[in-house]
Parts: structure tokens; sequence; C-alpha cells
């Protein structure tokens, strides 16, 4: 490569980083809501060194080709044909007819013999190394034909389209005019009545279709039936935003003219913005999404044409980032999510995020994002301080959570306890939304080899996530019960919460075996029927972990924490399959946990987490809890009266007609209902309600809201 064509590359690659550290260097005050109050510039230079190159050499188009056989071999090859094309085989010359391309292979021809479109989500994750290939060799040519396939320009869906929100004004100078107007063309004419994915699902059809503009009116543009996730919505609409202000005046984004578009799109996002402010957002804390909406929000910071439209994409980031930086211990998310996977903080996508603006114990194995790493945002020092829990502490965090599409307030009741080396955090609901992805309840411990995750309840989801029907907790402080009975019978008048209950939870649950841990077949069918087991499962990491069990309670140290855990029945035992033993399909988890079993018609277990500095050693911490937590339990009203270490009294009265209990704590009611006043977070350092965020931390204070114009930061 020319030295010419590298400076290129390099002022393309960190333009952004460049103006930070000129920015800083201009020696101006800086607030801590402010982009260049970011603390650890160089720990991010540092950290993000070499990724885009190493992202450049990975490859890219393989999925969106079909597959054949060769008849005389046998051996399978790559071709970019239709389905009843001939094509040749690469071993021996044969002729043979193209058969089903797969989900994501090529499905029809344009008019000059390109393919004009293919199937699937390809560009989820293609255009990623195609992006960076670009970057590191501006003159590739065959990146370039790939990017000019009329079935690739075509791919508008969600990801695909926060992909190309990031190519366009990034790199389309390296294009040619023609190629401009053949993209444009493709965004003008885009609109799809189904919903591809990456995994080999589609649905269809849809009440109305799929285009990047969206509904006027409707939150984000999509309706709550099937107008899109959240995360889905904030990509499509970002996309449709940055098009709007680089496309020429006479341009059409799915058949909306831009200057309308450019309006339309901006107030969307204030009223979302608006709404972050009053109630807070329905995909919160979402480990898997969370990185797709912030990519979608950095490309509109980085390359929108007016300040107005870069304030509110950084309004929104600050948001998302400060609120989950509140429970995020080492990269890892504390507490209940509303879309996770799993297992969860497996080290992820968000994960890498976190630990490039941060910086975790351990890095993680993720690929790196090509967003992140290409732009001039970065998180203001508030937030570097919340991630960093540089405030007092512990702290105690009440979150009104609204429903998913933000048309009713306080549809969740959230509690979370965060120390210096751990966090953990419950959510009460009284419906059943996604709860194969929600996360009831999970604690995050910080060790020295990274963070470790701990969740549970009645397994029917057989992980340490998902909602099972059956699961209720109550919280207080860094005490947390979590019990587990059958759902009671069909009452006369059956409530929205009982029919919500019942719609998976109806099933009787039942008592099974210890199973045998050395057979994997006998493991396997064991396993598939835990999912109505009467038990509550807790799922507790492998390694590093020292136990003790004492007059049925058990005592756990990891990292710099205590953990006690008395069983609300002596019906327990622990799965802890041989090493040796190769693991497949959901009982795989049991390579990465042990797994406490409290088996039981009513069954449960009390949790108390601690600081290892607040005991001299771990017999202490041992002879204190063993000798002063009691449980009292009555299966007949389903009560339990739990005192802690402490001496707080926690009361529990499970609802089997319901999803979330009743209880007290030091004889004082839980008020469901009223939660939390101000409609959003409440924590000594950052709280939400009456449209406006608010920061006190460290003697420092500001709050910031949205007048008609602008967002307004007030000291």
């Amino acid at each position: 490569m020319e030295n010419g064509t590298k400076e290129r590359v390099a002022r393309s690659l960190f333009f952004c980083f460049l103006w930070m550290m000129l920015s800083v260097e201009a020696g101006s005050a800086q607030q801590l809501w402010e982009l260049d109050s970011y603390p650890d510039e160089s720990g991010f230079q540092k950290r993000s060194a070499g990724m885009v190159q190493q992202l450049a050499k990975e490859p890219f188009g393989q999925r969106s080709q079909g597959t054949a056989t060769c008849p005389d071999t046998g051996l399978p090859f790559k071709t970019w044909a239709l389905e009843g094309e001939t094509v040749y085989s690469p071993y021996t010359g044969r002729a043979l007819t193209q058969g089903p391309t797969g989900y994501f292979g090529p499905k029809e021809r344009a008019g000059d013999g390109q393919i004009g479109r293919f199937g699937g989500d390809a560009l989820k994750k293609d255009l990623i190394p195609a992006i960076a290939r670009l970057l590191t060799t501006p003159g590739d040519d065959l990146t370039k034909a790939w990017l000019s396939i009329p079935g690739n320009l075509q791919q508008q869906y969600h990801f695909a389209a926060k992909n190309w929100a990031r190519f366009y004004p990034l790199l389309g100078h390296y294009m040619a005019p023609d190629w401009h107007k053949k993209f444009q063309h493709a965004v003008a004419s885009y609109a799809a009545n189904d919903r591809p994915s990456d995994g080999y699902r589609k649905y269809a059809p849809l009440s109305t279709p799929h285009n990047l503009v969206g509904e006027p009116g409707e939150l984000l543009g999509g309706n709550p039936k099937d107008g899109g996730t959240e995360n889905h919505k904030i990509m499509w609409r970002t996309a449709a935003w940055l098009y709007a202000q680089h496309f020429p005046d006479s341009a059409l984004i799915s058949g909306w003219p831009v200057q309308e578009v450019d309006s339309l799109m901006e107030m969307h996002f204030r009223t979302f913005y608006q709404k972050l402010l009053e109630t807070g957002n329905g995909e919160y804390d979402a480990e898997i999404y969370y990185p797709h909406s912030l990519e979608a929000l950095m490309n509109v910071y980085d390359f929108a044409r007016n300040n107005t439209s870069k304030e509110l994409a950084k309004g929104i980031l600050d948001y998302f980032l400060a609120t989950v930086a509140l429970k995020a211990y080492d990269g890892a998310i504390a507490g209940a999510q509303k879309r996770a996977p799993q297992p969860m903080n497996a080290g992820g996508e968000l994960s890498s995020m976190l630990h490039l603006w941060f910086g975790n114990t351990q890095p993680p194995a993720h690929k790196p994002s090509v967003h992140q790493l290409t732009s001039g945002y970065r998180p203001a020092k508030f937030i570097w301080d919340l991630y960093h829990k540089r405030f007092p502490l512990p702290f105690v965090l009440k979150v009104s959570r609204p429903s998913y599409h933000l048309d009713r307030s306080d549809f969740g009741q959230e509690y979370f306890y965060g120390s210096r080396s751990f966090g953990i955090g419950s959510i009460s609901q009284t419906k059943l939304d996604n709860p194969n992805q929600q996360v009831l309840w999970s604690l995050v411990i910080k060790t020295d080899k990274g963070p470790k995750t701990i969740g549970g309840g009645q397994p029917y989801h057989l992980g340490p996530t998902g909602h099972s029907p059956y699961t209720q907790t109550i919280q207080h402080k860094s005490t947390l019960l979590v019990a587990a009975a059958p759902t009671g019978e069909v009452p006369q008048n059956p409530s929205d919460e009982y029919s919500s209950r019942a719609s998976i939870g109806a099933r009787p649950l039942v008592a099974l075996p210890v199973p045998e841990l050395d057979d994997v077949s006998t493991l396997a069918d064991w396993w598939e029927k835990a999912r109505l087991q009467a038990a509550c499962w807790l799922f507790i990491p492998r390694g590093g972990v020292d136990i003790i069990e004492r007059d049925h309670k058990i005592m756990l140290k990891t990292g710099q924490t205590f953990l006690g855990i008395v069983p609300f029945s002596q019906s327990y035992y622990l799965l802890s399959t041989p090493e040796h033993l190769e693991l497949s399909g959901k009982s795989k988890i049991l390579e990465q946990y042990h797994v406490l079993v409290v088996a039981d018609s009513f069954s449960g277990y009390a949790l108390e987490v601690y600081e290892k500095s607040d005991f001299g050693s771990f017999a202490e911490f041992a002879d204190r809890f063993a000798s002063r937590s009691t449980i009292r339990k009555d299966p007949k009203t389903k009560m339990l009266d739990y005192h802690n270490l402490k001496g707080d009294r926690l009361q529990m009265y499970y609802n089997d007609l319901g999803l979330r209990p009743e209880g007290k704590i030091n004889g004082k009611a839980l008020d469901f209902d009223h939660w939390n006043p101000a409609g959003g977070y409440t924590s000594p350092v950052l709280n939400t309600g009456d449209g406006a965020l608010s920061i006190e931390m460290n003697g420092d204070s500001f709050r910031v809201n949205m007048n008609e114009k602008n967002i307004v930061y007030e000291k």
C-alpha cells in the first residue's frame, strides 16, 4: 500500500479520535456530561488497537451463496446460482442442476443477470468485515463488487440498514457515482411484508409492511403488534434519518421525500427520549440487543449533518449507557434484564463494547463492533464513574419499569442492591412478557478471572435466565427470597394475572428422582422432564468457589464475596457432572455451572450476599450465618418468614393465583402499586421521572431534560 493511501486510511479510521484529543488539549472547562470529559482515551486506543485489521480478515459473502454437491466426489461446493440453474463441479467439471439455495442463498436475478434478491439476514454479520476490509484497503475492487450486487443493496431490514448507515457516510466516497444511484434507488423502494432473521425463521404476513420510515403516530414508527422490536425500530429509523440528511433533495426513502423523513425521524426520537426521561424504555438492560441500538445511535451521532440530531442521539446514548452502567460489574449486567441470552453474561457483544469503553478484568472473546471502533462517541465522565462505582457504596436502586411498548407505566417493579464486589437485583411483574428472555433476578460477583453470574428459580427454562410462571421473589438489600409452587385451581373469575400465569403454567409440578450424572442419555431425558419439576434450582458457576455446609445451610466464598444459602427444604442435592463428560443440548450448561436443586411442592431458598471485608474470615461468616439466619415455612398458606444475618425480617406470601407475591420487610408491607412515585429510577446517584434525568455524585450534580427545541443541561 502506498504511503498516501495509508495516510488516508488512518485519517478515515481515527478522525474522531484525533478530534477528541485535540478537544482535550484545548483546555476548555469540562462538564460531567460532555463528551471530552471521558477520562480514558489512551486506554480506549490501546484496547482497540489492531481490531479493525482483525475484522478485515474475517470472510464475508459465503452465507449468501447456495451449496451444491458434486455427484462424482460427494464433495460440496459454493455457488451463486438460483435453484434450477446449471452449475459445474469445480472437482470434475460435471454439469448439474442447482438445488434449494438455503435460507440465505440467491432467490431472484435482476434483468442484467446479477442477483437481485437473497434470503435471510446475511448482512447483519457479513457487512461488518466488508466495512473493515474497505477501511484498511480502500482500493479493494472485489469488496466493492460484492457491495454492488443488487441483492445486497436491497437488504435494508433493520440489522443490515444499521450497517449500511455506517458504511454510506463513512466509506461511500470510495464507491462510483452509479453505485450511489443504485443504492438510493434500493432505499427508495424498500418495503417488506415479511420479517427475515439470522435464525432461519420467517415471520409473515405482517399487518403493515415494514419499511425504513415506519408508521407515523406509532412509538418509533412501529405498531405494538408486529411493527418491530425496540432495537429493530431504532435501527430502521436512525438509518432513514441519516439517509435523509445525506441523500439528494430529490431522493425518496421507502417512498417518502427526504425532507419529510428528516422531520418525522426527529419527532420519533424526541418522543422516545421524552419517554425515557418519564418512564424508561421497554427493552431495558438487554444484553443481546443493546449493542444494536447503541450502534444505530452512534451512526447518527457521528454522521448527522445538524447539531439537533447529534445532540438527541447523544442524549439517548447517554441514557442507555448510564442506566446500564449502574448495574454493570466488569462487563456483566446484574439484576433483571428484559431480553437476555441463555446463559447470560457469557462475554457477548455488549460485554465487548463495555470493555472497549471502560476496560474489564478479562477482555471478552466476542468480536469488536466496527461502529464503536470508528465512532467519535465516548461515555462522559459521569457514566465512567457510574460504571466503576466511584460513589458511596452500597446503594439501593428502585425502578418502575414500563410495558415493552411504553403504553403502560409501572408495569414491573425492580429492586437492585449494588456493592463494591457484587450486584444483586430482581423484578416483580403481573404479566408474562417474552418469558424466554426475561431475567427475573440475578447476582453478579466480580472476581480476578472476570465476573460470575448466579441465577435460578423453578427450572421451566432449564437455565439461570427466563421467567418461569412458578417463580416469585422478594428482596431487601442483599437478601433475596426465591420460591416456587404449583398454580392454584382456576378461580371462578380468573384475573388477567392468573390467565397470564396459566398460559404456560397451568400444568402441575412433579417430583423427580435424583438423576444419574455419569450417563449422558439418561441425564438428557431427566433434564427435559425437569421443566416441570417441583423444585427451585440455583446455578452456581464452576471454579474458584469454596463451600461449607452446616445445619442444612450452605456458605460460599468466591472472589471478594461471601454468599449464604438457606434451602426451604431438607430435600436438596447438587448436580455436578464429571469434567470428562461431553454434554449436549440444554444440559450442556452443566459444563459451566453446578446446580443446587431444592425439591419440594413449595420450594425455594434464601440468599444473603456480603463483602468479604465485612468479616474477619470465611469461617467467621459461616458461623454467624449458620447461627443467625432462620426460616419458618408454612406450606398450607405458602408463607415464608425469614430472618437474615443482620436481623432483617422478610415475610413472603406466595401467590399461586398470580405472578407477584405479597410481602413485608421488617413489618412494612411491600407497596408494588406505588413502587416509585417519580416513575422511573430512584437511587442516591441517578434519578429519572418527571421528564428529567438527574445525576448527583461526589459533590457534583446536573439535570438534563428537553425543551421544545433542544436537550438542556443544568448544573
